[in-house]
């Protein structure tokens, strides 16, 4: 559980931190998406960079027990499908992608999803930190 919350620590603030510049800054966002999505390289690229993330917390955090923890796992997944089509045939993320932007509440969304995701995942490794495995026992045994 540890390692739950050490990456709901880094991955929260990031999810708020991107979903609130597509709420707030959706036209800079829209064009820097178009924009990329018409480089391959710059694709390929962001798939050398998911890939390697994606498959260090799928390695360190392949948990898929029905609690919180999961949407981590999830992540690490999504990272390392995403990184893999990326580097294999960015023009199916360039189709795709531009698909997507063709939906004017794409970022209204996204945003907010990623958004809400963020916050979850910041509760649970800020404010809800793990307990050690023999504290929840000692109080038991106290009473």
């Amino acid at each position: 559980m540890e390692r739950s919350h050490f990456l709901a620590k880094l991955i929260g603030p990031v999810c708020i931190a991107g979903g609130l510049g597509m709420l707030f800054n959706t036209t800079v966002y829209r064009a820097m998406f178009e924009r990329a999505l018409h480089d391959h390289m710059f694709i390929y690229l962001s798939g050398v960079i998911a890939l390697p993330i994606g498959l260090a917390i799928v390695i360190l955090h392949n948990d898929w027990k029905w609690h919180w923890p999961l949407i981590i796992t999830v992540f690490g997944w999504l990272a390392v499908i995403g990184g893999l089509v990326r580097m294999i045939a960015p023009q199916v993320i360039e189709s795709y992608g531009l698909s997507l932007l063709s939906s004017p509440n794409f970022f209204v969304i996204d945003g907010g999803v990623a958004v809400l995701l963020g916050v979850l995942l910041s509760y649970f490794g800020y404010l809800d930190p793990p307990q050690p495995a023999g504290r929840r026992s000692s109080l038991r045994r106290r009473r």
